[in-house]
């Protein structure tokens, strides 16, 4: 009998936590030196003023890791992984998971060792910008910090970031035929609907909290905004899928103020989620054998990395991101607080 992905899921994020005090800053294995965060006296400003938000990433990173864990254990199976995934893990995770969120980041090795054993320089990837990710955030939750002092930390955050070329996504913008156009393309959403819903909720709760915190510089209303963001999330994931993105939200259509501000950051983070996509959709095809599903993921992320393939223009990204239709993607960030004031 096959052991059920719920069985004693207090125990495995339990060990999980564990494995990522042990492992500290350790980074992945095979080629990929270790990275961590740039210091700075903005670090953990989110997690000490958003607590709530802070651990809902936590779960966030674990959704993701499970997927890809599941998809390759279930590869060829289609029944199975709609089962596992669809099924048990989707209702683990918004059912029990998301209602108490881990107080800790997880340790992605332990939740998911299969897919970080495969292709250890994806999770690298991943790793490094989902750290810009969580890093702006804090330069944007650091109270001390005016406009221009926030600007002048994303930039340099976004240069420490591409400093690494290894692991740094692309900051010009994408083709939507990168995720949409290939043999294996939408394998994955077609096999299970829900926990792609799931993960484009993810997507667009993790950009709109950036206007959220941008859309005024009084502390109060950057927190009702936070919530407000918190409480519409809710409301996707309430009677799934029905009222999920059913198109995978892009920055400059949920989140226009960071788009607008921070357009290499807002285009580096589209750039992630379509390479979340991509990476389902090559696990779940049955067109890529299991032998080429290695090589076939390391070719995505070249693709994203490289400053040739698929690249359009800022105006056509934008434009893409309106046409596709904000009503799709989730809906725009809701900012009940917001002063437009932009120091």
């Amino acid at each position: 009998m096959r052991r059920s992905p719920i069985r004693n899921w207090k125990r495995r994020l339990v060990f999980a936590v564990i494995a990522a005090i042990a492992c500290g800053g350790c980074g992945s294995v095979a080629r990929v030196p270790e990275q961590t965060y740039l210091g700075a006296s903005y670090n953990w400003a989110f997690r000490s003023g958003y607590p709530h938000s802070d651990r809902l990433f936590n779960a966030f990173d674990y959704g993701h890791a499970i997927l890809y864990e599941w998809l390759l254990r279930d590869a060829g199976r289609p029944a199975d992984a709609v089962r596992d995934i669809d099924g048990r893990e989707f209702d683990f995770i918004t059912k029990r998971l998301l209602l108490q969120p881990p107080a800790l980041p997880l340790e992605e090795h332990a939740v998911g060792p299969t897919y970080t054993t495969l292709v250890p320089e994806l999770f690298a990837v991943f790793d490094w910008t989902h750290m810009l990710h969580r890093q702006i955030y804090d330069v944007l939750a650091d109270e001390k910090l005016d406009g221009p002092a926030r600007d002048l930390r994303v930039a340099q955050l976004l240069r420490y970031y591409a400093s690494r070329r290894d692991l740094a996504l692309s900051r010009l913008p994408k083709s939507m035929e990168l995720m949409e156009g290939a043999p294996y393309s939408l394998a994955f959403r077609r096999q299970n609907p829900k926990f792609n819903g799931l993960l484009w909720s993810y997507h667009w709760y993790q950009m709109v909290l950036y206007d959220a915190l941008l859309a005024t510089d009084d502390a109060s209303g950057r927190h009702r905004n936070v919530d407000a963001a918190t409480s519409h999330f809710w409301q996707l994931l309430d009677g799934a899928p029905s009222h999920m993105p059913t198109m995978m939200p892009m920055a400059a259509a949920i989140a226009p103020r960071f788009a607008q501000r921070y357009p290499d950051a807002a285009i580096v983070f589209d750039n992630l989620h379509s390479l979340h996509d991509v990476v389902a959709d090559i696990l779940a095809s049955p067109i890529v054998p299991d032998r080429e599903k290695r090589s076939a993921i390391l070719q995505a992320v070249r693709t994203y990395q490289d400053s040739t393939t698929g690249i359009v223009s800022r105006d056509e990204w934008r434009s893409m991101a309106q046409e596709m239709g904000v009503a799709n993607m989730g809906g725009p960030a809701p900012t009940p607080s917001a002063n437009a004031s932009q120091r």
